[in-house]
């Protein structure tokens, strides 16, 4: 390409980029769900009190993330010298943004490098208007820098140019293991590159840079694992397995069902079960991964003329289900076809990446774990079609040789229109405004995907709960960091028992003076409802409903005495 065409493609995709952030560059970033996780580490780190998940009743030191993103969390309350969420959270917003340009960009280099440039172009388009990856954009969440630091990587060891750079590489290296524990695969397709080309002692040299951020990160949590303080924790459940947070991926991998704790260990069967069972998913998460989810394709479908006419509840899965899984199996055609090249590091840390992907217990996670790899995923696809309208052999039917001229065309712009219609229906039915208040009573407007009503909600219950709580109390929530960066009060998550007097008495030996009852869609959340509710049910007299939204789907519980509905009743209606 000419230079001028090249920067002409690098201008129209930082407009593109523009113009899909515009309307999200207010506010701070979303600290919901695992945002908040990163953000109290990180304020712990700034605070010069270790690796602690400040809202943890003792603040125990966390073994779950690796720490590079509670870092950068640090280090920009280090230099704006506050711990405020919504100050703090808005320049992290603008350091996403950024980060998502500067992969964007590096992304067409990438794909630049095996695509002819309208198809690279187009493979970027895709990645940056996938709606689920505007989603985690948007939220303090390793799968962005994760993604980032993959595609350096990638660009640093892989092609012509790669001996060049490879002090680069493994410091990407090093970060991506240190941003999330599934770059080992990074780490292990880089020592395994070496190999396959028979440079044994780059393939040493490499594995023993691999080894130090590893060895390091797994000897701080066996040093934690065998304190004094893990196993003498401040509530009894505090170190359960199946509380994600506040154990490592190991401990709570090893449960059959981490939400079902009562099911006990995962057996070899069991493990043998989990992964078919994701392969199985393969295909379709794959080709979920390169265009949307299959809930959105069935919505956009919906939309359709004519096919509501045909019984639609099944016939819209069934399109939805075809059309995503064809994707995905052309995304492993065309993995296939990489691993033929001389340059197969990205299919070995695709391939090896899976591997990690397919031990993990959370199905509806998949979309996420594969968001990061996108820019790999969508290359493969492109190669795989291109691949087939190269191979059209002249002498073949016409309408065949058509067809494969066309294919790849018509896929890239089938799934940019898809893509084009999901996000635009997003932004006006999925994006919610969030209204907080800092710290001076002001009130801060803002917009985040997927907020809903419980989820404003919610956010209204824990405003309200701020000013009412002592500095020894204790609350339980589903969204415990969330909880803990509105309130201030020291947060747990609630017991995954489902005995409702077990869960109550767990809940006693905290002590918990406030129960959170939220009606997000999150698995949490549906957990606590389950699980919690029961236990309210089960002891009316210990707990008294001080707190219920307009809708009933998110209440606040407070720990009395008081016996009679009809007090709680009063007391309810005394407090709103």
């Amino acid at each position: 390409m000419r230079r001028s065409t090249r920067s002409l493609a690098f201008l129209a995709l930082l407009a593109l980029i523009v113009a899909v952030w515009l309307p999200r560059l207010r506010g701070p970033i979303d600290l919901r769900w695992d945002g908040g996780v990163y953000y109290v580490l990180g304020t712990a780190l700034a605070q010069g009190q270790g690796y602690r998940l400040l809202n943890e009743p003792g603040e125990i030191e966390a073994v779950q993330y690796p720490p590079l993103l509670p870092a950068i969390v640090a280090l920009h309350q280090l230099v704006l010298g506050t711990s405020d969420p919504l100050v703090v959270g808005h320049w992290l917003r603008l350091t996403f943004f950024l980060m998502f340009a500067v992969h964007a960009l590096s992304s067409y280099v990438l794909l630049r490098r095996f695509l002819p440039s309208g198809y690279a172009f187009a493979g970027v388009a895709v990645c940056v208007l996938h709606l689920f990856t505007m989603f985690l954009s948007d939220l303090l969440s390793a799968e962005l820098p994760f993604a980032l630091a993959s595609v350096l990587f990638v660009l640093w060891s892989a092609g012509p140019r790669a001996r060049s750079h490879p002090v680069a590489a493994a410091v990407c290296a090093t970060c991506a293991y240190l941003l999330r524990t599934a770059g080992i695969a990074l780490l292990i397709a880089w020592v395994g590159d070496s190999l396959v080309r028979r440079e044994f002692k780059l393939a040493a040299l490499r594995c023993a840079i691999a080894m130090l951020p590893v060895v390091g990160w797994q000897a701080y949590v066996a040093e934690v694992q065998a304190g004094a303080s893990y196993a003498a924790p401040a509530y009894s459940y505090q170190r359960a397995d199946y509380l994600f947070y506040n154990v490592s991926y190991g401990t709570n991998l090893a449960l059959r069902d981490p939400y079902r704790p009562e099911l006990g260990k995962a057996s070899p069967a069991d493990l043998g079960w989990r992964v078919l069972g994701n392969l199985i998913r393969l295909p379709r998460s794959l080709g979920e991964a390169v265009s949307a989810s299959r809930g959105r394709w069935q919505a956009l479908l919906a939309r359709v003329p004519g096919l509501r006419a045909v019984a639609w509840e099944r016939s819209g899965l069934a399109l939805a289900t075809a059309a995503v899984a064809f994707l995905g199996l052309v995304v492993l055609v065309g993995l296939a076809l990489h691993l033929a090249r001389p340059e197969r590091l990205i299919a070995l840390y695709v391939l090896l990446y899976a591997g990690t992907v397919c031990l993990t217990p959370w199905p509806l996670q998949l979309k996420r774990y594969w968001s990061p790899l996108a820019p790999f995923l969508v290359l493969f696809l492109l190669q795989c079609l291109l691949s087939v309208r190269s191979r059209a052999w002249p002498g073949g039917p016409v309408l065949i040789r058509a067809i494969a001229r066309m294919l790849p065309a018509t896929v890239v712009c089938v799934v940019l229109m898809v893509q084009t219609f999901i996000v635009l229906d997003a932004y006006r039915t999925s994006s919610g405004e969030v209204v907080l208040h800092d710290r001076r009573g002001s009130p801060v407007r803002f917009r985040l995907f997927f907020y809903t009503r419980p989820d404003r909600e919610l956010d209204e219950a824990l405003e309200w709960l701020r000013p009412r709580v002592r500095p020894a109390d204790v609350v339980a929530a589903a969204m415990p960091h969330w909880t803990y960066l509105l309130t201030g009060a020291k947060t747990v998550m609630p017991p995954f028992e489902a005995d409702p007097q077990e869960a109550g008495a767990l809940l006693d030996g905290v002590p918990v003076e406030y129960i959170v009852l939220d009606g997000t869609d999150v698995d949490i959340a549906h957990l606590m409802r389950r699980s919690t509710v029961e236990m309210l049910r089960a002891a009316p007299a210990r707990w008294t409903a001080i707190y219920k939204s307009s809708s009933g789907e998110v209440a606040v519980y407070e720990r009395s005495a008081e016996p009679t509905e009809s007090a709680a009743t009063g007391r309810a209606t005394a407090d709103r």
